[in-house]
């Protein structure tokens, strides 16, 4: 594989400003501005069109590059009502990974409630395609078999899913080569308010993605639980989560339980308090962030399938 470039720069990741609070479309070309001197930001790039509304990402990219780079899709959280691909670090999150040589895309996809799920499974699937169409791999310069997904809370859940979606080969399709999951729910069942304590907030916002009004009566309650898809050909996951936040951290072990059993390599970062998806990014989670990104998405020797 390429070998990682700007690596010491990616120490800083998320330094600065990390708070929480359908048809592929032709990539315009805007006019791109540098920033700290090592980054190229292109924002408002439409990748897509659902249901009459416009799909729109930022692009960061490397400015000095000589090899086609690794990227990353980040998925912003907001309990899938709200947030945007600019919400809650996610600019510092895209300007940060680009400025130590990873390209990052932070996307918007559609909202509850009147958009449920698998809406924005979709959206953010078929921005993962409109990267890898030819057009898009030489304007911005990546390797479309080294793409993953960073997902923070509401995020969290649509990367795994994403994750875990189909077999085989990590390198093309709908696949992805990694995910980093912060405060993941992975059991949207019945089953998973048995894990742990969930909070009231957690459960009302699932329950809104998911468009029911309980778990008992929820068709697709199941199909858009990360848990029940893992299997042995899925991407190296990191899942960060504390020990009394919005989500249980019993959701995160189960996930870990699952992939460890089919062989998938998992780093699991567990926290102390009550922090949340990127409030989780502290000095040496970001360094395990790094490490984790170096040896399974820009530097990995683990088969593709």
């Amino acid at each position: 594989m390429k070998k990682f470039r700007q690596l010491a720069a990616f120490v800083g990741l998320l330094a600065v400003g990390l708070v929480l609070s359908g048809c592929a479309a032709p990539a315009p070309i805007p006019a791109a501005r540098a920033h700290s001197d090592s980054v190229v930001l292109q924002n408002d790039l439409q990748y897509g069109t659902a249901r009459g509304q416009k799909l729109l990402l930022n692009a960061c990219l490397p400015k000095s590059k000589k090899a086609p780079t690794a990227a990353m899709i980040l998925v912003h959280g907001g309990g899938f009502d709200s947030g945007t691909k600019d919400f809650g670090g996610m600019t510092a999150l895209c300007s940060e990974l680009a400025d130590g040589g990873i390209a990052a895309f932070s996307v918007d996809y559609r909202l509850a409630p009147r958009f449920a799920y698998p809406a924005q499974v979709n959206d953010v699937t078929d921005a993962l395609a409109w990267l890898r169409e030819s057009a898009q791999v030489a304007q911005f310069g990546i390797d479309p078999e080294r793409i993953g997904l960073f997902g923070s809370s509401a995020g969290a859940i649509i990367a795994s899913s994403i994750g875990t979606n189909g077999t085989g080969s990590r390198t093309s399709g709908d696949r992805v080569a990694v995910v980093v999951a912060m405060s993941p729910a992975v059991d949207l069942t019945e089953n998973g308010l048995l894990l742990g304590d969930p909070s009231k907030t957690a459960i009302t916002s699932i329950l809104q993605y998911l468009g029911c009004s309980d778990f008992t009566d929820c068709p697709n309650s199941r199909e858009s639980s990360p848990l029940y898809a893992v299997d042995k050909t899925d991407p190296a996951f990191y899942i960060a989560i504390s020990e009394k936040e919005l989500v249980p951290v019993e959701q995160g072990k189960a996930m870990v339980l699952a992939l460890k059993k089919v062989g998938v390599p998992v780093t699991l970062d567990v926290k102390p308090g009550k922090r949340h998806a990127l409030e989780l990014l502290d000095e040496a989670t970001r360094a395990s962030i790094r490490q984790f990104l170096v040896d399974n998405l820009v530097n990995s020797t683990r088969p593709t399938e």
